[in-house]
């Protein structure tokens, strides 16, 4: 269990939001072109997290227009977070639209069972 000291800002952890440029992709399905962009963010992602930069990563599961996918990451700057936000395949291809946050974790538990 995790819970933060809102005094003690971690100069150093980011969170970028990433919603899809075209909502159709959701709601009626993605054009090849966006498929094999987003195969590449899957690669890219995992990549990240290997690396140890990806802390936590996840997505909404309703297709809707407030449909969005989160991903928080360590970096040394906000310029290195926005070039690695900027780097995703899917984020250059145009199929999502990427928006940086610092950020500061504040209550983490354990994950849970069965999730």
């Amino acid at each position: 269990m995790h819970v933060a000291n809102p005094a003690q800002v971690p100069p150093n952890i980011f969170m970028y939001t990433l919603h899809p440029a075209r909502l159709a992709m959701l709601t009626e399905g993605a054009t090849d072109a966006e498929k094999a962009l987003a195969a590449q963010h899957w690669v890219y992602s995992q990549d990240l997290l290997a690396k140890g930069i990806v802390v936590f990563a996840g997505r909404t599961l309703v297709p809707t227009a407030d449909s969005f996918a989160l991903c928080v990451i360590s970096a040394d700057s906000a310029d290195e977070a926005r070039r690695i936000m900027e780097e995703d395949p899917a984020v250059m291809g145009g199929v999502f639209r990427a928006k940086l946050f610092p950020f500061q974790p504040m209550l983490m538990g354990t994950w849970p069972a069965g999730g």
